[in-house]
């Protein structure tokens, strides 16, 4: 049996209740049609009842006609003398209410229902009045669609209080035919079911094939890309799945790739460390330059292993986005003079010119981080440089273009695709991670970084300006 929660089931229950409400709303209101003639009839007595009192007085009969909502006309002799619709309101509300099922014109109005039923004085309500109680006529008009209530009560002094309203009677109409229309609904009700099976399989078959397909991939039982032979939305969103899985196990690779470097590289650090342990707790004394040499082991060995795994926990925040990091807006021409003003200071690149020209704009960014990425293609780029180093920059589109440009022998082409990769270096020195670190920050500010030759090494970085509101 299938949980209340299916789709396939809810999609039935939405098809049975929409057909089933109508037929139900037509038997309760079309039984209850009697009880609304009778509260007609009584508040038409009433307000012929209080008009007879009044049959002089023109101000409180108009009065009474508003209050009541109804058609109120006193005859004395053979002449109308008084004549006033009341009922204005609730036909108006009637006709916006009934309008979509009356038609454009909406339902009839009081006066040409009233018009059916002949002249004034011929009518029986009229001929048969008294003054001991009120005469009271309702029957249906305009096609058995409307019913129309009468009184007449003979007033003090001989005049005749006459009252009219009037109540649509749709509903009772539809009662009439309720069997007819129980069939009809019975079918609408088979054929709605089917369809709403129909479209429920339709809709749940691809959701739980894309559900198979995810739990296959997450269990391992399957490598296969997720897809759904469909061009609507459920194939939108099978393909959304695949790009999340592909992305998770990506990142997954690249969290082994990670651990599996960071213990590669520590692995001749603690060696050494581990040697020199061994060797200083061996019988042997430790004196004079084996003692300095054990010593010097140890600290280069941890200073590596410090920086290292430094370098590794900036480089893995890099790639997380830098969530944890501060930002603020960073102004990347002052940012880029100070870090070439540190590296014109350093006596290797004393002969060497760096000029900067970047407009002053900003960035949101995490400032140490930024600053981190910049010194190293500023870096990189000196230490490559034979003379000349040129920032420049400019802004097209919301957006900074800065370039890093050498006049170094530039990057050989086999090497190209894999200059941001990690541990790659083609110097003897340094750990390889500086490009790629860079190129992780450079991301982490939503911005791109990539590199060609152009007599030299041309490095091209895009960044976002800063769109935080000023103060």
């Amino acid at each position: 049996m299938r949980s209340p929660r299916s789709l396939r089931y809810r999609a039935l229950v939405v098809v049975v209740v929409v057909v089933a409400i109508p037929l139900v709303w037509i038997w309760t209101a079309g039984t209850n049609e009697g009880d609304a003639v009778e509260r007609l009839r009584d508040d038409l007595t009433t307000a012929v009842d209080a008009a007879t009192a009044h049959a002089a007085d023109h101000g409180e009969l108009e009065r009474l006609t508003g209050e009541h909502d109804v058609w109120l006309r006193v005859l004395s002799g053979q002449q109308l003398a008084f004549d006033h619709d009341g009922s204005g309101r609730s036909q108006q509300l009637q006709a916006m209410a009934r309008k979509s099922m009356w038609g454009p014109g909406g339902p009839p109005t009081l006066q040409h229902m009233d018009a059916e039923l002949g002249p004034l004085l011929e009518r029986a309500e009229v001929r048969t009045a008294h003054t001991a109680a009120t005469v009271t006529y309702c029957g249906l008009v305009q096609n058995d669609l409307y019913m129309l209530c009468r009184a007449a009560r003979v007033a003090p002094g001989g005049r005749v209080v006459y009252a009219t309203q009037g109540s649509a009677r749709l509903v009772r109409s539809l009662y009439d035919q309720r069997w007819q229309l129980a069939t009809i609904g019975a079918v609408v009700l088979v054929v709605g079911a089917l369809l709403a099976l129909w479209i429920g399989a339709r809709m749940v078959k691809p959701i739980e094939n894309l559900r198979d397909q995810v739990r296959a991939r997450l269990d391992g039982r399957s490598a296969a890309p997720i897809r759904l032979r469909r061009t609507d939305e459920l194939g939108e969103l099978a393909d959304a799945f695949e790009a999340l899985l592909s992305a998770l196990e990506q990142r997954n690779s690249s969290n082994e790739a990670f651990a599996a470097d960071l213990a590669h590289e520590l692995k001749n650090p603690v060696a050494a460390v581990r040697a020199a342990a061994e060797a200083m707790t061996s019988d042997r004394r430790v004196e004079g330059n084996r003692r300095e040499r054990l010593a010097r082991v140890l600290t280069d060995s941890s200073l590596r292993m410090d920086a290292m795994v430094s370098r590794f926990l900036d480089l893995a925040r890099a790639e997380a986005g830098l969530v944890d990091g501060h930002r603020v807006e960073v102004d990347v021409a002052e940012l880029l003079n100070a870090i070439v003003d540190t590296v014109a200071s350093d006596d290797r690149f004393a002969e060497l010119d760096i000029a900067v020209d970047v407009p002053r704009v900003k960035v949101w960014a995490v400032a140490e981080r930024l600053e981190t990425a910049f010194r190293n293609l500023v870096g990189n780029a000196a230490s490559f440089s034979s003379s000349r180093v040129k920032l420049s920059g400019h802004v097209r589109r919301s957006t900074l273009h800065l370039t890093v440009h050498d006049d170094g022998p530039g990057v050989p082409e086999q090497d190209l695709p894999k200059i941001f990769d990690r541990y790659f270096t083609t110097r003897g020195t340094g750990t390889g991670l500086g490009l790629a670190l860079t190129k992780a920050i450079i991301e982490a500010h939503g911005g791109t970084i990539s590199v060609r030759n152009d007599g030299g090494a041309l490095f091209e970085v895009s960044l976002p300006l800063s769109m935080q509101p000023k103060a």
